[in-house]
């Protein structure tokens, strides 16, 4: 199978249970729907708090695709986009690339997050020829880290008071697990 370019067109994915595609300005209103809760982005981004920053979000996404620095696919599920999910941080020269994943609360504990992740993984290693996958996440989510671990990715390393939280004060520390193309 060749390698696959952004030059060849966005994606899909597709497992028994989502689809993963291209986010579109007509799923602004169910992203806005999770991005703007609260507790589901604890760990992520500031929650969006105006509907209008979810059509800038798709647009962002949108260029950063265009500039080969990002995949970030909608997770749809029951024909609804409920998560975001894909490679940050895509360093073509290196064949390398963070992921990160984002699903809204009331799906939590049902699996899709680790099923659209084994997928994208697939895509990394077998179609964007990537030889080592990374997650960065707060050590204190603890949901992030046993899907680290149970899609495979070893724990290399923890970064103390990495990152500050949204009140400007507090540091939290971050784990960085890496998944090599040989691991699997």
């Amino acid at each position: 199978m060749a390698v696959w370019s952004p030059a060849d067109g966005f994606p899909v994915l597709r497992t028994a249970r989502t689809v993963l595609r291209e986010l579109t300005h007509a799923d602004a209103d169910a992203l806005f729907a999770f991005r703007s809760d609260p507790e589901e982005q604890r760990h992520n981004d500031s929650p969006l708090t105006e509907p209008g920053q979810a059509l800038e979000l798709v647009d962002r996404l949108a260029r950063e695709y265009r500039e080969r620095s990002v995949v970030r696919w909608g997770l749809e599920f029951g024909g609804t986009v409920v998560g975001l999910l894909g490679f940050n941080s895509w360093d073509a020269h290196h064949d390398r690339a963070d992921v990160g994943y984002d699903l809204s609360r009331r799906l939590w504990g049902q699996g899709l997050a680790a099923e659209a992740m084994a997928a994208v993984l697939d895509f990394g290693f077998d179609r964007m020829a990537l030889q080592r996958i990374e997650i960065w996440t707060e050590s204190a989510n603890t949901r992030s880290v046993r899907m680290a671990e149970r899609l495979g990715f070893v724990r290399e390393g923890t970064l103390r008071g990495y990152v500050r939280a949204d009140d400007g004060e507090t540091r939290h520390d971050v784990d960085v697990f890496g998944l090599l193309r040989g691991d699997r």
